[in-house]
C-alpha cells in the first residue's frame, strides 16, 4: 500500500497503521498537503461563486421615484461595501429576498453571515425593466384577502368583488409601506396579528362600494376604532386626523428636547400645525396612495430625508433657524407663465376695446331707471322713497356681513391639482384678507350697487337732483356695478350649490361643509341671489344689456390680477398660495386654459342673466300682475340656494 501524498509504501494494513510506520519524507508530505489544501480551497470558492451568481438577479435599478412622488429617492447601495448604484457599477438583487443589493457574488458571499437570518423570499413581485417576475407563488393574495375578510370583517356585509379589489390593495401595501410583512416565514399569521394593517384593510373595505354601510356604523360604535378610524368613508385622509396630529405633537416635543427648547406653548402649537401640514401633504401627494394609511404614516417616519425636512420645518417655526433649506421642495415664488400673461393681455385688450361708450351707458343709466318701480299698481307699486329705503337696507346687510367676516378668523383648506408645486394645508385669514375670495368681491360690489341705487331715489325725494347732474358717474357707476354684481351673484350661488358644497360633503362628510353653513357664508351665497332677483323681478327691474358683456370678463381679469399680486402675501411663511386651484400658476399650460375658462364662464353667466332680464321684461308687458315675477323669484331661488347637506 502506498501513501497517496508522497508515494511512500505503507508496511501494514491501513486500518492498523501508525504514524511511525509511514515510509515517506515529512517535508514532502507537508508540501504536498499544503498544495492540495490550496487547490481544494480555490475549487470551493469557484463553486461558491458559481452558486452565488445563480442567487443574483440582473435588474435595471430605477433611482427615480414613483410618479406620485415629487423628488427622486436615493440610489440603492451594496449591502456589503455600501457603494451606491451607478452606470459604472450596476448593482444586482439577492434572489433570496429581492430586497438587498450587491455589487457582485463576492460582496454577497462576504455579507452572507449577516444577511442570512433576514433573507426570506418576497411574497409578491420583483420589479424589473422587462417583466414582473413572480418570486413566490405559495402565498396567494386572494387567499390572504379572504382570510382577512372572514376572520376580521363580517363577510355577509360584502359583495364578492370586494375580495378582488382587496387583493390588489394588499399587493400595493406589501410592496410599499408594509414591506416588512412581505416575507415567507409566518406570513399569514403576522399579517392577521398586525393591528394597524388589519385596521387599514377594514378602513379600505368599509369605503368600498360593495360594502354595506352597516360596517361603517358598527366600527364607529367601537370606542377604540372610533379614535383611530377616519370620521367619514369619504374623508381624504384614511386615518383619524387626531392620530396624525398626535404623532406630530410627539415629534415636535422630541425635536424640542434635542435642541433644549423650553416650553413655549404658542410656538409649539405653530410648529405642530406646520409639521402637520407637511406630514399630511407628504402622505396625500408626495407618496403613493398606499401610504395614506395607519401603516403608511408609520412607514414615512422611517424615511431619513422626510425626518430631516420635518425637523427643519419645526426648527424654522420655533425660530431656531432663519429660513427653510432649499430641499424642502416648495417653490418660493409662483409668477404666472409667460404664455398665460400674453393671453391675459390679449383677452383684456379685446374686452377694453369692446367696452360700451359713455353715450351707450347714458342710454340706460338714467335717473328714471333707478327711481321707477316695475309695477304701476298693486302691492309692488313702490314709490322712489320706498325703493331707496329697501336698497339702503340691502346695502346695510352687505356691510354688516362684511364687518362680521373681517372680525372673524377664517380657516381655509388649500387644495390643488396633481402636479402642482404649491404647498397644501390650512391657512388662517383675518381682517382685510378675508375679503380676498371671489364671493366677497361679488358681495361687496353688490353692496356698493345697493348703496348707490338707494342714494339716487333719496336724492330725488329730497330735491337734490342737481347732485346727480354734477356727478353723472354716480348713476353710471350704479348701473355698471349691478351689471357685474348680478351675474356674479348667480355664478357664486350656482358653483357653491352644485360644485363646492357637494364636493366638500363627498370628500370630508359633514365636517367638510361646516364653512358653508356659517351665517356669513349662507348670506354670501344665498341672500345675494335673493336680493338680485328681488331687484330684477319686483323692485326696479334694472337692465343688463348684451352690449355691455365685456364688463364681466374685465371684472374677472381684475380679480385674476389681484390674486397674482397677492400670491406671496396671504401668509408669507407658508409660501405662495392661491385660494382657488384653477388660479394655480405652477400648472404650465393648464394655467392658461383655466384662465380662459374663467373669462368664458363670466361671459356665459352675464349672457344668462341678460336673457333672464329680457324674459322678465316680456312678462311685465302682459297683464298678469306680479304673480309671474314672484313665481320666478321663488323658482330660481329654490334652484340656487342651499342651506344644509
Amino acid at each position: 500500500m502506498y501513501c497517496r501524498l508522497c508515494r511512500g509504501r505503507a508496511k501494514k494494513n491501513m486500518a492498523t497503521i501508525k504514524a511511525s510506520d509511514w515510509e515517506c519524507d515529512e517535508d514532502a508530505f507537508l508540501e504536498e498537503a499544503m498544495k492540495l489544501a490550496a487547490a481544494e480551497k480555490e475549487a470551493l470558492e469557484a463553486e461558491k461563486e458559481k452558486e452565488a451568481n445563480k442567487n443574483l438577479l440582473e435588474v435595471e435599478i430605477d433611482t427615480i421615484a414613483d410618479d406620485d412622488i415629487d423628488t427622486p429617492l436615493p440610489p440603492p447601495r451594496c449591502g456589503h461595501c455600501n457603494v451606491p448604484n451607478s452606470d459604472q457599477n450596476r448593482l444586482k438583487l439577492c434572489s433570496g429576498c429581492s430586497r438587498v443589493f450587491y455589487c457582485n457574488a463576492k460582496c454577497q458571499s462576504s455579507h452572507l453571515e449577516q444577511h442570512k437570518p433576514t433573507c426570506s423570499p418576497r411574497v409578491i413581485y420583483v420589479n424589473t425593466t422587462d417583466k414582473r417576475q413572480l418570486v413566490k407563488e405559495g402565498v396567494e393574495l386572494q387567499r390572504l384577502a379572504r382570510e382577512i375578510v372572514e376572520q376580521k370583517i363580517r363577510p355577509d356585509m360584502l359583495r364578492e368583488d370586494v375580495i378582488d379589489d382587496l387583493a390588489d390593495w394588499l399587493r400595493d401595501m406589501l410592496n410599499g409601506p408594509a414591506l416588512p410583512l412581505n416575507k415567507c416565514q409566518n406570513f399569514m399569521e403576522d399579517i392577521l396579528s398586525d393591528v394597524e394593517f388589519i385596521a387599514d384593510a377594514e378602513i379600505y373595505v368599509e369605503s368600498h362600494p360593495g360594502c354595506h354601510c352597516g360596517l361603517f356604523e358598527r366600527n364607529r360604535n367601537d370606542e377604540w376604532k372610533k379614535k383611530f378610524y377616519p370620521n367619514s368613508i369619504k374623508s381624504e385622509l384614511r386615518v383619524n386626523e387626531d392620530v396624525l396630529r398626535w404623532r406630530c405633537q410627539t415629534m415636535v416635543m422630541e425635536f424640542c428636547k434635542r435642541r433644549g427648547v423650553t416650553d413655549e406653548t404658542s410656538l409649539h402649537e405653530k410648529a405642530t400645525d406646520e409639521f402637520y401640514k407637511f406630514y399630511l401633504e407628504t402622505i396625500l401627494t408626495r407618496r403613493p396612495k398606499s401610504y395614506n394609511s395607519c401603516t403608511g404614516i408609520g412607514a414615512v417616519m422611517g424615511d431619513v430625508r422626510f425626518m430631516k425636512q420635518s425637523e427643519d420645518i419645526v426648527l424654522y417655526y420655533l425660530g431656531l433657524i432663519k429660513e427653510l433649506p432649499e430641499d424642502i421642495g416648495f417653490v418660493r415664488s409662483a409668477p404666472p407663465p409667460i404664455h398665460t400673461v400674453i393671453v391675459f393681455l390679449i383677452a383684456m385688450s379685446l374686452c377694453v376695446w369692446a367696452l360700451p361708450t359713455v353715450e351707450n351707458l347714458d342710454r340706460y343709466a338714467t335717473i328714471e331707471t333707478f327711481t321707477t318701480s316695475i309695477f304701476k299698481e298693486g302691492l309692488f307699486n313702490l314709490s322712489p322713497l320706498a325703493l331707496g329705503l329697501i336698497r339702503i337696507v340691502f346695502a346695510i346687510i352687505c356691510v354688516i356681513i362684511t364687518v362680521i367676516k373681517m372680525n372673524r378668523s377664517i380657516s381655509f383648506k388649500l387644495t390643488y391639482l396633481s402636479g402642482s408645486k404649491l404647498r397644501k394645508g390650512t391657512i388662517d385669514l383675518k381682517g382685510l384678507k378675508t375679503q380676498g375670495f371671489f364671493t366677497s368681491w361679488a358681495w361687496n360690489l353688490l353692496g356698493f350697487y345697493f348703496f348707490l341705487s338707494g342714494v339716487i331715489p333719496l336724492l330725488i325725494v329730497y330735491g337734490r337732483e342737481d347732485v346727480l347732474h354734477v356727478h353723472p358717474w354716480v348713476v353710471r357707476g350704479a348701473l355698471v356695478a349691478f351689471e357685474i354684481a348680478a351675474p356674479c351673484a348667480i355664478l357664486t350661488s350656482f358653483v357653491v350649490t352644485y360644485a363646492l358644497w357637494p364636493q366638500g360633503y363627498k370628500t370630508h362628510g359633514a365636517s367638510g361643509t361646516i364653512g358653508f353653513k356659517s351665517i356669513v357664508n349662507l348670506f354670501q351665497h344665498n341672500v345675494n341671489t335673493l336680493m338680485v332677483l328681488l331687484e330684477v323681478c319686483l323692485l326696479g327691474g334694472l337692465p343688463v344689456k348684451f352690449s355691455h358683456a365685456a364688463l364681466a370678463p374685465i371684472f374677472a381679469g381684475c380679480y385674476q390680477l389681484f390674486l397674482w399680486c397677492m400670491t406671496n402675501y396671504w401668509m408669507p411663511k407658508h409660501g405662495p398660495l392661491f385660494l382657488y386651484f384653477f388660479m394655480d400658476t405652477t400648472l404650465g399650460k393648464k394655467t392658461t386654459i383655466f384662465m380662459l375658462v374663467l373669462l368664458a364662464v363670466m361671459l356665459f353667466f352675464f349672457s344668462a342673466f341678460a336673457l333672464l332680464e329680457m324674459a322678465v321684461t316680456k312678462i311685465e308687458e302682459g297683464s298678469h300682475g306680479a304673480l309671474p315675477n314672484v313665481a320666478c323669484v321663488i323658482l330660481i331661488s329654490s334652484l340656487l340656494m342651499k342651506f344644509k347637506d
